[in-house]
């Protein structure tokens, strides 16, 4: 180990693979703002930014940062396959972007969403907590964290309750990844093919018959002009994929980061009204979100270096949340911490337009389920989905 400029560097390099899930990757993210804030892997030729204000300077900067520029979207693998032929407004730039996003806008109002699912995703939380509250054990990823975002978002669609088994089925296989692997498996298209079929049909006969949910919303759309059929399409199965795994995300790594520090999940105990500051604070302690990417539309020079025209560059929004250039003890979790903007829901036109729906849920999912299992301790190994980006758990085994 040697000191330069007062910054502690191991003599072995640092090394960051954009395809390998680590299980702790905070210790790899310190090591990179500390001694390549700017990285460059060439084996898999990917950039990657890692400090706070460089991400954020990023995002903002979509002319120069694409996310639609070689049709790639914005993984760093090819999730953006699950969302074809068109629609992925997060993969796309202005004036696509724009007419995208506009078109969405008002289906995803913060008091439109809660006056809609607040009463949907209490009844399910108090249903699911219901089914183990009395055994002394469950898994809070599989019995809590993933149901909850997975009725919301089939209610919403207007699927029919007996599909809901099938779905949640197909959304998992649409998880998986092979180890370090940039293309989707066999299994995970395979999933997306029978998802998109059955989302087609329902959408015909949301042209045929409207109701008051999401599909409804997008072939009115449609019908007005603002949207083309193919971005229906690609639009719903990205909802569905996004609406799921990004809240099941937060609900799952908040439960675990709670065990760890019991201080924490006490206070939220004594005092409910510190939930929305504590929904913060473990979001950005541990975003679901880990990575997105962009393409450069031209040569940039940063750091002193050049990062080409039409290069790959990720950008490492778990880093950036602990980036101790802007927090103080950013490893530490504390739900009284000062507000202050993190990046776990992206930054600049591409904040997560869901972003609303996902707070509300883990609020109340927390409501519920410290009011009935006020303390719990983790009791088995637990397993984590698969993909590069999302950071998210399959498992969360615990007792109480």
């Amino acid at each position: 180990m040697t000191i330069l400029d007062g910054v502690a560097r191991s003599e072995q390099p640092v090394f960051w693979d954009s395809l390998t899930q680590l299980d702790d990757p905070y210790p790899v993210y310190r090591r990179l703002r500390d001694e390549a804030p700017l990285y460059h892997d060439e084996r898999a030729d990917i950039w990657a930014f890692s400090r706070f204000d460089d991400i954020q300077a990023v995002s903002k900067d979509w002319e120069t940062f694409s996310s639609g520029v070689g049709g790639l979207g914005n993984d760093v693998d090819d999730t953006y396959q699950l969302f074809l032929p068109a629609g992925d407004l997060a993969g796309v730039d202005p004036p696509l972007h724009t007419r995208l996003r506009g078109a969405l806008r008002l289906a995803f109002s913060p008091s439109a969403l809660a006056r809609r699912f607040e009463p949907i995703v209490r009844t399910k939380a108090r249903e699911l907590i219901d089914t183990f509250a009395d055994q002394g054990h469950a898994d809070f990823a599989r019995d809590l964290a993933r149901p909850i975002p997975g009725t919301t978002m089939f209610s919403w669609f207007g699927f029919p309750e007996d599909d809901h088994p099938q779905l949640m089925a197909w959304f998992g296989q649409m998880l998986e990844r092979d180890r370090g692997q940039r293309a989707l498996p066999a299994s995970t298209l395979a999933a997306r093919d029978r998802m998109r079929a059955y989302m087609q049909d329902a959408v015909q006969e949301r042209r045929t018959v409207r109701r008051d949910d999401l599909l409804s919303f997008l072939v009115d759309a449609e019908a007005a002009g603002e949207i083309t059929a193919d971005e229906v399409l690609g639009a719903s199965m990205l909802f569905f994929i996004a609406g799921i795994t990004t809240t099941s995300g937060l609900i799952s790594n908040s439960l675990l980061h709670l065990d760890r520090f019991p201080e924490q999940r006490e206070l939220i105990r004594r005092d409910q009204s510190v939930i929305p500051a504590a929904v913060e604070e473990l979001v950005r302690f541990d975003a679901p979100i880990q990575t997105l990417a962009r393409t450069t539309t031209r040569a940039v020079t940063w750091y002193d270096a050049v990062i080409p025209e039409g290069a790959r560059v990720a950008l490492l929004w778990g880093s950036a949340n602990r980036d101790e250039r802007r927090w103080a003890d950013p490893d530490q979790l504390d739900i009284l911490r000062p507000p202050q903007r993190h990046a776990a829901f992206g930054d600049g036109i591409h904040h997560c337009l869901g972003a609303p729906l996902a707070r509300l849920e883990a609020k109340i999912v927390f409501e519920e389920l410290f009011q009935r299992i006020p303390t719990y301790a983790v009791s088995g190994p637990i397993i984590r989905v698969k993909t590069p980006t999302d950071r998210a758990l399959e498992s969360l085994p615990v007792e109480f």
